[in-house]
């Protein structure tokens, strides 16, 4: 038995018929202006995102019943806003200074006295938080830095009291504690500047 050779000897034809002439080569002038249509796209694009970057944005139309100024822009002078404000929330930081330090002095947090008067701080807390937003609310010509911090300092309160419990702090609750007094800072040196203390 002898082996046939997977390939045909020279000089035989390889089996399978004709091939398919190879493809017409396309036109070289359709691809270059394909390209150059390409280039031309994109920088047209890029022109028409500059020119929209640079250009100030349109000023929104001006409504003729309401008047120009807003209360998130400072006006020149917003010290009788500030005094205004400061006086009508002095006697409710006054009542947050003392049942915040009352409970601060029962000791450390875990402690049975502290636990015990937990549930009294959140009530006080939120009934004192429904008090002072309406009075923040009604006095919007402040200054925005005085309003914001004065926010921050009420949205700090609603947020410890939302977790606070009996037991030792969470690290969560130790950082609220601690932003708190940043931003209770902003109000009460404000309105100390305006000659109102509590």
């Amino acid at each position: 038995m002898t082996a046939t050779p997977p390939y045909p000897s020279a000089g035989y034809p390889v089996p399978g018929g004709p091939y398919a002439p190879p493809a017409p080569r396309r036109n070289r002038k359709l691809i270059a202006a394909g390209v150059v249509l390409a280039i031309l796209l994109a920088a047209t694009a890029l022109v028409i995102g500059i020119v929209l970057l640079v250009r100030p944005a349109p000023a929104p139309p001006a409504d003729s019943s309401t008047p120009a100024t807003t209360s998130t822009t400072p006006s020149s002078n917003t010290t009788d806003a500030d005094r205004a404000l400061c006086s009508a929330i002095a006697p409710l930081m006054a009542v947050d200074d003392q049942f915040s330090n009352a409970y601060a002095r029962l000791g450390e947090a875990g402690t049975p006295a502290r636990d015990a008067a937990t549930p009294k701080f959140i009530s006080d807390t939120q009934d004192w938080i429904r008090r002072i937003q309406p009075v923040l609310d009604q006095n919007p010509d402040a200054d925005p830095y005085f309003r914001r911090s004065l926010q921050r300092y009420i949205d700090d309160q609603h947020l410890i009291v939302v977790d606070l419990t009996p037991g030792p702090l969470t690290a969560y609750t130790k950082t609220l504690f601690s932003d708190s007094v940043g931003a209770y800072s902003g109000p009460l040196h404000l309105c100390d500047g305006v000659g109102v203390k509590w």
